[in-house]
């Protein structure tokens, strides 16, 4: 493992990170079994994190009051059961779930569809800098200087699911984002809930047996 000096990303252009490649003690375990795992991560913060227990929070990024509530509810609790929350630091449920782990003072995860010399969305840098201060991490395939595609949204979607224990679906339509994250996690035999909301997506996923989570059971 190439170890270079860590730094707040937003305190240097040239975004000082720690090379994590995929034969590296390092990587994390369940990660290197996926199909087309990324040859190298690309990291600041708190490395360790790479191999615990972790569970990975999605949804839309136009979440209704339910979902966020449910969101804020779910993170919470897996949260306090001592799963690292993972997420892509997109607006909507990924915001909030990473939010709340800041909140609770508990480390999280954030994969990124862009190298770490660009995080973003732009707008989520500061909720990024608040990771990494709460002995967070920030991870992404892409070196620095990377050009963003439309197409590395989707392949970041493997790596949430990837890297998680399982995965938790908040609230989605049937055709958004998630479900590409969603695939990734059958792919990859990952154990998948999905938050009990009228969603369509949420309903689909229903249909096909995927366990529910019922937000009565869950305490506030």
């Amino acid at each position: 493992m190439t170890q270079k000096k860590m730094t707040d990303f937003e305190s240097s252009e040239s975004n000082n990170s720690i090379e994590i490649p995929v034969d590296s003690p390092k990587y994390p375990f369940i990660l290197k079994n996926i199909k087309n795992a990324p040859d190298v991560l690309y990291a600041i913060g708190n490395i360790d994190l790479l191999n615990k227990p972790s569970a990975a929070i999605v949804g839309t990024r136009n979440p209704t009051k339910n979902a966020i509530k449910s969101a804020n509810k779910i993170s919470k609790q897996y949260g306090n059961y001592g799963f690292v929350i993972v997420s892509g630091l997109a607006f909507g449920i990924d915001t909030v779930a990473l939010k709340v782990a800041v909140s609770m003072k508990l480390p999280s995860i954030a994969v990124l569809p862009s190298p770490l010399d660009n995080v973003l969305p732009k707008k989520n840098r500061s909720l990024a800098n608040d990771i990494l201060k709460n002995n967070g991490l920030l991870i992404s395939e892409y070196p620095s200087g990377t050009k963003v595609y439309k197409s590395n949204y989707i392949n970041r979607n493997r790596i949430i699911s990837g890297i998680s224990m399982l995965t938790i679906v908040i609230e989605t339509s049937a055709e958004g984002g998630t479900m590409h994250t969603i695939k990734f996690a059958k792919e990859q035999i990952r154990t998948i809930l999905v938050a009990d909301l009228p969603a369509e997506g949420n309903q689909k996923l229903k249909e096909e047996s995927l366990p529910m989570i019922s937000l009565d059971f869950i305490p506030k």
